[in-house]
């Protein structure tokens, strides 16, 4: 039996502990960097193999993950610009230009992004389903990322919720549009929601939000013959209405198609170990994460935020 990968995982917050938990159930051993002598009692509790303060550590670790809040990825990753190891790091890649510019120094080193929803087997299944033409060409691809609030504070919700409809728009047609328009809900002087349109011909049209009390996460891809809908991203189907614009109601079929029920973090968290290992490399690599970043800073200029 071959040895365990040893992944050593820089933060664990809400969403970190989740990482640490689908990397121990991939059967590997995970070495938590963590300075709050609280928080690193709590992760041994769930299981990783070591808790350590110092950076230096990670020279004997075979790939390291970053989970850390989105301000802090420029200076951690060029703290870890001299150590030669596969890294993984949370989207979004960065929050401002300024960051932007200094990850792009990085452009030669070994790094990818999480990128979660482009490991989605919904999104996947759009994504067949649009280039089958199986409903014609697709006219609009429409997205709807809603909830209350933000359990992050580092930076804003524009930041947190559209770099993942990027995602899905890339996973989707195979590329990003062109940012087109953009208008921000502002409260209490920060943006809390952004609606956004990307392509000359308005391909993509997204809505995000922290002030919906309800949770939603529809994807909706709408083709000349028919529309296709994830609802949600917990169901494990597809709907699809076969109709065109002359249909009327009746005449519309009604089709689930179901996809496989595999759990997009854990899926992505495999693709990075399957790599640390020597095989292909996860989806998201670095020049994607900037491109993305990219597109939300034209976002953000259309809908005049600073």
């Amino acid at each position: 039996m071959s040895k365990k990968l040893k992944i050593g995982l820089i933060g664990c917050g809400i969403w970190g502990k989740n990482i640490l938990r689908d990397l121990i159930s991939l059967k590997t051993e995970v070495y938590v960097y963590e300075t709050d002598k609280k928080e690193s009692e709590d992760v041994l509790r769930l299981g990783a193999s070591k808790y350590f303060t110092e950076l230096e550590e990670l020279n004997l670790l075979d790939g390291i993950i970053i989970s850390t809040p989105a301000t802090t990825h420029a200076n951690i990753l060029s703290t870890l610009k001299d150590l030669d190891k596969p890294i993984f790091v949370e989207k979004p890649l960065c929050t401002s230009s300024n960051d932007l510019e200094t990850i792009k120094q990085l452009s030669e080193k070994d790094i990818y992004l999480m990128h979660v929803w482009r490991y989605h087997p919904g999104i996947i299944k759009l994504g067949e389903i649009t280039k089958s033409k199986e409903l014609g060409e697709l006219v609009q691809l429409k997205t709807t990322r809603t909830n209350w609030t933000s359990p992050r504070f580092d930076t804003d919700s524009v930041w947190t919720l559209v770099p993942h409809d990027i995602t899905i728009v890339l996973e989707i047609l195979g590329y990003i549009p062109e940012p087109s328009f953009a208008t921000c809900e502002i409260y209490n002087g920060e943006p809390k929601g952004m609606i956004g349109v990307l392509g000359a011909s308005n391909e993509f049209i997204f809505e995000v939000s922290n002030r919906y009390f309800d949770k939603r996460r529809e994807v909706r891809a709408h083709f000349e013959k028919g529309v296709a809908v994830l609802k949600d991203e917990k169901v494990d189907f597809i709907e699809i209405y076969n109709g065109d614009e002359k249909s009327i109601s009746s005449d519309v079929e009604i089709e689930k198609r179901k996809f496989g029920s595999s759990l997009p973090l854990k899926k992505e968290l495999l693709a990075f170990i399957d790599y640390v290992n020597g095989g292909a490399s996860p989806k998201s690599n670095l020049q994607e994460g900037i491109d993305i970043i990219e597109s939300v800073l034209k976002l953000r200029k259309l809908a005049e935020l600073n």
